[in-house]
């Protein structure tokens, strides 16, 4: 049982880095319902039965986790200069913060 769950979340894990990979909406959300439920799946096995070959998958399966979280910073400084650029064309301000309330203050 935890192998298979552990190779369910690297199967989640890489259909999720190429759903960010291909910048598509729909992929992306399939992608991180998929993933959600693999790590639900992951978290609930009670009993772990350790094998050899358990240790070097969730090794990879955190290669994975840190590779897909790279991509998520990577687009989100993309999409914040894209934010900055159209401010700087409207004439407005470049947002420079959040505040408490999750609203961009200039």
């Amino acid at each position: 049982m935890s192998e298979a769950a552990v190779t369910a979340l690297i199967d989640a894990e890489e259909a999720l880095i190429d759903a960010l990979d291909r910048d598509e909406i729909e992929s992306l959300e399939t992608a991180v319902r998929a993933f959600g439920r693999a790590v639900e799946v992951v978290r609930a096995a009670g009993a772990w039965h350790a094998r050899p070959e358990l240790p070097d998958k969730i090794k990879h399966a955190l290669k994975l986790a840190e590779a897909a979280g790279a991509r998520v910073n990577f687009l989100s400084d993309r999409n914040r200069r894209r934010l900055d650029m159209l401010n700087g064309a409207a004439g407005k301000p470049c947002a420079t913060a959040y505040t408490r309330h999750g609203r961009m203050r200039g």
